[in-house]
Formats: structure tokens, C-alpha cells, sequence
């Protein structure tokens, strides 16, 4: 997928300096870039259900969710930058199904750092990188301990895009992924994060065919499997080589 970097750095300094313009410009983009992704979750999800909301940012995507799961669905956002975390806040003040988290998701419940981008504030990143404007230490969670706490009756589709740390995320909830068997994960797919963060693409897909899961690609307006062959194939892309994945079980 291209980049245009003249539109991510306008987009960086209207959000520092005009956030309302960036909200509206922001919502405008998502809305036509990712329309296909948007329709797959809602038919996705049912009215009634419960969804996790990882890397939930400034909140679209979360404002999106909680309209089609309705009254009786709930939304978990969880965001672990507190500038982003304000304007999530902000952003789903008014929505009734929606409860926020301040936090990273990981494999357990740690402090760990994030490392904050100098150029665009969905591209905080969970593992060191070269260029950061800032370091924070904020607290993660697992998602099976915040089940087991009671704190999320029940899990039914999750949404998540946290720049490569995915992995340690759903190490954190295996429980989960290997008793539901009707769950639906939406996913982004990045090789060169999945790197930067100490795995492979391949690791990442392994961790869930061994537990029965099937991949397919959300690209180019198409739902295609996704095999062993393309992920090996393609394990050392370039950083401007990413997209979507519908995870589920086989």
C-alpha cells in the first residue's frame, strides 16, 4: 500500500495545531480509504455484540463499532497514548456502549514503553524505533485477565491495529482465542512492524493455524485466503507494504 508522506505531514501538524479540522479531515479520509474494511465489519458484527477495540487511536473506527452493535452490544476501546486517549474520550463522550481503557494490550499485565512518532499519531510504536519524538512508560493488559476479572463479560469480534505488536496481544488472550470458536478477528497485517517487534509474519500466522484459524486478505475491495506460501514469500516487505486480515476458524 502507498504512502504519501506530503499528506501524513500536513495531517501531523493540523493535529497538533487544529484538531477539529484533523477530526473532520480524518473522519472524511477513513470513511473513503477504508470503505471496503468498513463494510466487512459490519458484516461482521451483529446488532447485541461485544467487540474489543485495540488501538482504538482518537476513536472513528470506535464510533463506527458502536453504531452497529446497537443498545445491546458493547464496545472495549482500549489506547494507551493519553493525548489520543483525550480526544477518544472526547470523540465517544455521548456513545452509552462504549467503555475506554488507557492502556496497551500484551501478553500480560507489565509496564512497557511506547515509543511516540514524530510524524503521525496512529504510528506510536510498543518496541524501539530510530526516529521518536518521546518515550512513556504506560501500563498494559491482558485481555484474558480483564475476562477473568470480569471486566469483559464476553469477547465475540475483535478489531485491532497496534503497529506490529500484535502478536504479544493475542499471547495475552489465549484463552480466549481457543474457546470461541465463533470469534472474528480484523487485523492488520505488517510484516515489517511484525519485525520490528521481534517476530516473523510467518510466527504471526503459525501462532494461529495451530490453533485452527484460517487468514484472508481485505484488500483491493476483495475477502481472498491468505496462504502459508504468500505470508513466507512476503516476510521481508518494506514498511509501506501492509493491509487487512479477516482471522477466523476453520
Amino acid at each position: 500500500m502507498d504512502l504519501n508522506y506530503t499528506k501524513i505531514k500536513l495531517g501531523n501538524w493540523l493535529f497538533k495545531n487544529c484538531f477539529p479540522l484533523y477530526n473532520f479531515s480524518y473522519s472524511r479520509f477513513k470513511l473513503k480509504n477504508d470503505a471496503f474494511e468498513i463494510e466487512i465489519l459490519k458484516k461482521t458484527i451483529q446488532p447485541g455484540s461485544y467487540v474489543l477495540d485495540i488501538g482504538a487511536n482518537i476513536g472513528f473506527y470506535s464510533k463506527i463499532l458502536s453504531s452497529v452493535v446497537g443498545e445491546k452490544g458493547r464496545i472495549f476501546c482500549f489506547e494507551p497514548d493519553e493525548v489520543n486517549f483525550g480526544y477518544l474520550k472526547k470523540n465517544t463522550a455521548q456513545l452509552k456502549n462504549v467503555e475506554l481503557f488507557n492502556n496497551a494490550v500484551s501478553d500480560k499485565k507489565d509496564v512497557i514503553k511506547v515509543y511516540k512518532s514524530k510524524m503521525l499519531n496512529v504510528d506510536h510504536r510498543t518496541y524501539p524505533v530510530d526516529d521518536y519524538e518521546s518515550v512513556e512508560e504506560i501500563n498494559a493488559v491482558s485481555i484474558d485477565d480483564l475476562i477473568a476479572e470480569k471486566k469483559i463479560p464476553r469477547v465475540d469480534v475483535i478489531k485491532i491495529d497496534i503497529q506490529g505488536y500484535e502478536l504479544f496481544a493475542f499471547k495475552g488472550m489465549l484463552n480466549l482465542l481457543k474457546s470461541n470458536k465463533d470469534l472474528k478477528i480484523v487485523a492488520e497485517y505488517w510484516p515489517h512492524g511484525f519485525k520490528k517487534a521481534g517476530y516473523s509474519a510467518v510466527e504471526f500466522y503459525r501462532f494461529f493455524t495451530d490453533l485452527n484459524y484460517k487468514f484472508s486478505t481485505i484488500e483491493n475491495n476483495q475477502v481472498l485466503p491468505l496462504t502459508e506460501k504468500y505470508i513466507a514469500d512476503n516476510n521481508d516487505q518494506p514498511y509501506e507494504f501492509f493491509f487487512n486480515v479477516l482471522i477466523e476458524r476453520v
